[in-house]
């Protein structure tokens, strides 16, 4: 079944299409007037738009004009309805980005088989839409964790760095990392271990902001960027990350075990001209805080 959307000024004509449409298991929504199409056609989300060219106010081809406007509505199949066949006709309507032309009055089973045509194009257009955003996901995230990956966490932070450097607008990373991972792995085995960096990608998520970004580094190093906030607030989102990770218990086949974190915390302080000073400094800061018997945030610019 497909959402079809009848665009036409005349009562009749939309009915005699709205029966036949429904016969066929379509759902069917209607407007009589371009302005009213423009004003309904978000909410309903159709997957195809039959338009009358002619029509008083704004005209079918000046509806087709706007509608190409929206984002979301863009690639939505048009099948424009005219008694007017004329060639003109036909080459505006398609050059403004119309999907077919059907001339009144038309025979039934022939708009059907262009309405499905039409269903079949979204449907790819869909369908390729979706498997090109879980490319864009894999690409860009820790299949483990499900945080960014590090090209991902660098392509977005350059991006907050120059508007921090430009606006001279604060901006503060943390860098963290498991304290003895290795024993958890050595231990307890790797899918132990895989549950310790699970546990501390969901606490990272639960106590950073919707404007911070995480990232999975490598192995067990994790870094937020913290864009408007100062190493003062970004120290404390550092400690209640330590905190929480220091009171769970991860377990995995009758087997538990408790782990730490220390972390590093610095703010960009202008002089900067290169992100990765800032995560360098944050990384000598989180080895600082190893040296001084880990589980701790130790911070400074």
């Amino acid at each position: 079944m497909a959402k079809i959307f009848i665009v036409d000024d005349v009562e009749d004509n939309i009915k005699l299409l709205w029966y036949n449409l429904e016969d066929d298991g379509h759902e069917v929504m209607s407007a009589s007037s371009g302005q009213e199409c423009l004003d309904k056609v978000l909410a309903f989300n159709p997957d195809v738009i039959l338009l009358d060219m002619m029509m008083p106010g704004m005209s079918g081809s000046e509806t087709l004009a706007q509608l190409k406007k929206i984002e979301t509505i863009e690639n939505t199949p048009v099948i424009m309805v005219s008694a007017n066949d004329g060639d003109d006709s036909v080459i505006e309507t398609l050059d403004l980005g119309a999907h077919d032309f059907i001339s009144k009055p038309f025979i039934y089973p022939v708009l059907e088989a262009r309405v499905r045509s039409a269903v079949r194009l979204k449907q790819s257009q869909d369908e390729l839409a979706a498997a090109n955003q879980t490319l864009a996901t894999i690409a860009s995230t820790d299949s483990l964790t499900e945080c960014f990956n590090r090209r991902h966490f660098f392509e977005l932070c350059n991006v907050e760095f120059s508007k921090a450097k430009r606006h001279l607008r604060p901006l503060s990373v943390i860098m963290l990392d498991a304290d003895k991972f290795k024993a958890i792995n050595d231990n307890y085995g790797h899918a132990m271990g895989d549950e310790a960096l699970k546990v501390i990608a969901e606490v990272c998520k639960a106590c950073i902001r919707e404007s911070d970004i995480l990232a999975r580094l490598g192995g067990e190093e994790f870094a937020i960027c913290c864009p408007e906030s100062t190493c003062d607030g970004a120290t404390r989102i550092a400690e209640r990350i330590r905190l929480a990770v220091e009171k769970r218990t991860i377990s995995l086949n009758g087997k538990s075990t408790q782990f730490t974190l220390s972390l590093g915390v610095t703010e960009f302080t202008g002089a900067e001209t290169q992100f990765d000073q800032l995560v360098n400094r944050a990384d000598r800061l989180l080895y600082q805080a190893k040296e001084q018997g880990r589980n701790c945030v130790i911070s400074g610019i």
